[in-house]
Parts: structure tokens; sequence; C-alpha cells
């Protein structure tokens, strides 16, 4: 009989807080090179002037219409939320929402908004995490969806593309179908009495965010661009929610950057807008710190009239 003892096999992996400070590191970085690739292209000096001419009142629009968006957007959460018997009032709703805005623009290495929101709610009704992982997961991709369906309506109006529009009109409708799909996937008969009024309220969510960038557009007086700067508004908005750099900084302003030579729009006031618009995002954002000075005690709502 061997009685030679076995080597004890140590567990080489990192703890989670290091790998989740590493996470933050790397976005830390990659967020202060695209920024510093985007400084590299253009004139500061010009940007700066763009940016201090803006016109305050469609500012003010821009700020005002990103808040619907937020409250919209709200609003479709709950809707999901309560598929799985999850009812809390709309206020505590707006509230959890707008900590998980907070939290995903502060701390996207560690604590991150979505699941800051999955463990209350795990915490205050027992919800199983796969669930609220899958409800999560569909709410972020609704907006993807429809950040899709909207570059397809304003390609429509792209004189470029008017040979395609055959197939732009095709991938429109084809979308209606795949949304139902990916509802049907992740949620059965729970998500399929809500699909369509949950896919109206994501294309209200990215409409208004468009109005919002309108605002920014007018404001510094590039409103003949107004469908160039739409799109790349769109497309930047698919790459700011990819977890690659701190609360998306960066991103957007390199996406409108590169975005702007190849729509032949200026540079510096195409990076003003999506500077703008991160301003306008993160004021919104930085707004869920007040309930954050208190903790988020989420109950059952009794009365399910709202």
């Amino acid at each position: 009989m061997n009685t030679t003892p076995e080597p004890d096999i140590k567990d080489n992996s990192l703890p989670v807080g290091i790998k989740n400070g590493i996470k933050t590191g790397v976005k830390l970085l990659l967020s202060v090179l695209i920024v510093y690739l985007v400084l590299r292209q253009i004139d500061e000096k010009i940007l700066l002037q763009v940016v201090a001419r803006a016109n305050p009142w469609w500012l003010l629009w821009a700020m005002f219409f990103f808040v619907v968006s937020k409250l919209i957007g709200a609003v479709r959460f709950r809707q999901l939320l309560q598929t799985e018997n999850i009812k809390i009032s709309q206020g505590a709703n707006l509230r959890l929402y707008w900590l998980g805005m907070y939290y995903n623009l502060l701390l996207p290495g560690g604590i991150s908004g979505d699941g800051y929101k999955i463990k209350l709610l795990m915490d205050a009704f027992g919800t199983p995490f796969k669930r609220l992982f899958a409800l999560t997961l569909l709410d972020r991709l609704s907006g993807v969806t429809a950040l899709g369906q909207w570059v397809l309506i304003l390609a429509l109006g792209i004189d470029v593309l008017a040979p395609w529009r055959w197939a732009i009109v095709a991938l429109l409708v084809l979308s209606v179908p795949v949304t139902y799909f990916l509802y049907q996937k992740m949620g059965g008969e729970n998500l399929r009495g809500i699909w369509l009024s949950s896919n109206l309220l994501s294309v209200a969510v990215q409409g208004a965010q468009l109005v919002s960038t309108l605002g920014i557009v007018f404001a510094l007086g590039e409103g003949v661009h107004w469908l160039s700067y739409s799109v790349l508004f769109l497309v930047s908005s698919v790459v700011a929610m990819l977890p690659l750099t701190i609360g998306g900084t960066g991103a957007r302003e390199l996406t409108f950057l590169y975005g702007a030579g190849l729509l032949g729009v200026d540079s510096e006031k195409a990076v003003a807008i999506a500077f703008l618009f991160y301003l306008i995002s993160t004021a919104a954002a930085l707004y869920g710190m007040v309930y954050g000075f208190t903790p988020l005690k989420l109950k059952p709502q009794t009365n399910t009239a709202t």
C-alpha cells in the first residue's frame, strides 16, 4: 500500500478583488488611450471654442429628452420585472434604475449597476439569479435591436443608399420577428405578452435619445447635417455599450471622429457633439448619487395599479 502523501494542489487563481482591479485598470488605460488618439487628430482649441459657443437652450432641450429616455427605460425595466411577479412601486423602480446608472458610470470594473440591481432584487424577492440576469440582459439587447431599427429607418433617407432601399426595408421587416424570437428564447410564455409593448418602449427610448442628440446638433449650428450626425450617434451608442472603457469614455468620441471623415462632416464639431452628449449623460447619471446616501430597501407593492 502506497502511503506517500499526495502533494497539495494549490489554487493559483487570483482573488476576485484583484481580477476586478486588473479589469478596471485595463479599461482605464484603454479609455486614456482612446482619448489620446482623439485629441491627437483634432485641434483642442477649436474643440473648446465650438463647445463654448453652443446654444444653451438647445442643450437644455438635449438634457430634457435624455432624461425622458431614461424614464421610459425605467418603465420598460419595471415591465420586465413584473413578468417574474416582481412588483415594486414606480418610485422605488426609478430610484433603483438611477442608482444602476450611477454605478454603471463610476464602478464598471467591480460593482456594476446591473449587478447591483440584480443583488437588491434577489435579496428582496428571492428571484433566482439566472432569471434576473436574463431580464437584465434582455433589457440591454432590446435597446440594441431598437438602435438597429433606427439606423435602418434613417438609412432610407441617405441618397447614396437608394439602390439598396429594398434590402433596408427587408431588414427592417425581418427585425420584428427577430425581436419576438429573442423574447421567446429568453423568457418563453412569461415574456410573450409584453413583447410588443416592450419593443415599442425600446424604440421610444432610442428615439428620445436621438431627439436629445439633435438638440446638441442644433446647439452647434449643424442642423443641415442632422442625418449624418444621427447615424453617427446610433452607431456610437452601440460602441459605447461595449464594456471596453470606463463608462464608455472616449468610445463615442472615437466613433464620431472616424465617422466624420467617412460622412464628410466637421471632425471638431462631431467630437464636440459626442463630448457634450457624454457630459449630459454623466450629469444625469450622477443624480443617482443622491439615492446612494441611504440604503435602498425594496418592498413588494401591495397595490399593483402603479
